[in-house]
């Protein structure tokens, strides 16, 4: 039976291709090895290193555009609102909190160079995925590039508020950004007691392809800091994997977290529906909105809405006590 096509961009997510951006095991303190990131800077350096080896003064920039979907609602903490001038087609348009970003320009895709270039900014925040020649090309129009690197979970979200308060000059709110998502995290890991915490996977299905996303990405995060243990991390597989059918079964998970609308599909494939989570005192739970697509700051907010379905006795009293520590409000 074929598993039905249900959302391209969730798939384009758990791969980690998105064109603008791209996530950790209890927010390790060092991004992990293979990830490619921009270099930490001395606190009062006058240049920063970028991942590409590009060399970007430090400065209060004015007139900011951001081709980075992970950078669009950091760079909104950090500088004045008047500072970011245009921000991606998917954070203003498709993000769960868009509005904040109100009419500014977008960009939609590295190939609208002409749209950036008549916003004249002074300081442009790049993708790895944006093609060389197009970053050199605003290079020479004399604008400052500054690619992040790798955007893909909590390590790398800490990092990139570090490097981006460096590079304007705002080291001082960057240290509270860092500080607030932090304290927000871990009061989400430290809502479930370890005994308490269920295992399962991330999972989601695209034609006949399933893919999970485990360590090494948003997804790993997610699980954990919703209090679940991470099946496939403990299996041995990182990043997004594509598991065939007999790995799902070997796995069997007695529970699925995956996107909406993908719950019937899994269930009712005629070899799948054999899973742990298929049966009798097994889950499918299905994220509500877009959070989970989410590899910077939005984590915070998917992680909330997994514990609400999984632990909802925690959840609640996480934002219900006397002493909570989770504002997921802007």
């Amino acid at each position: 039976m074929r598993l039905e096509t249900f959302n391209t961009a969730a798939l384009l997510t758990a791969l980690g291709l998105a064109t603008w951006g791209a996530t950790v095991r209890m927010a390790p303190s060092q991004p992990e090895a293979h990830l490619v990131v921009a270099p930490s800077a001395a606190p009062h350096a006058t240049e920063l290193t970028d991942a590409r080896g590009q060399v970007v003064p430090v400065a209060a920039y004015q007139r900011i555009v951001s081709i980075n979907s992970v950078a669009d609602p950091i760079l909104l903490e950090l500088v004045p609102p008047e500072h970011l001038i245009a921000v991606t087609g998917y954070s203003r348009d498709t993000h769960p909190e868009g509005y904040r970003f109100g009419t500014r320009p977008t960009v939609a895709q590295s190939s609208d160079i002409e749209i950036i270039l008549s916003l004249k900014p002074d300081l442009v925040i790049g993708s790895r995925f944006a093609d060389e020649s197009f970053m050199a090309r605003l290079r020479e129009a004399g604008i400052a590039v500054f690619d992040p690197g790798d955007l893909r979970g909590v390590t790398t979200t800490l990092h990139t508020i570090q490097t981006l308060g460096q590079l304007l000059a705002q080291p001082e709110r960057a240290a509270r950004v860092a500080h607030d998502y932090q304290m927000r995290l871990t009061a989400l890991a430290s809502a479930v007691p370890e005994d308490e915490r269920v295992p399962g996977i991330w999972l989601t299905l695209y034609g006949d392809a399933l893919y999970g996303g485990t360590t090494g990405s948003s997804y790993g995060d997610m699980l954990h800091y919703s209090g679940i243990i991470d099946l496939a991390a403990q299996a041995g597989y990182r990043d997004w994997p594509q598991f065939s059918l007999e790995e799902l079964l070997t796995l069997d998970p007695p529970l699925v977290v995956t996107g909406s609308g993908m719950g019937t599909p899994l269930c009712s494939h005629s070899t799948l529906k054999q899973l742990a989570c298929c049966q009798a005192g097994g889950r499918v739970v299905e994220v509500p909105g877009k959070y989970h697509s989410d590899p910077g700051l939005g984590i915070v907010h998917a992680a909330l809405g997994v514990q609400q379905l999984v632990h909802p006795t925690h959840a609640e009293t996480l934002l219900t006590g006397p002493h909570s520590q989770v504002d997921v409000s802007p």
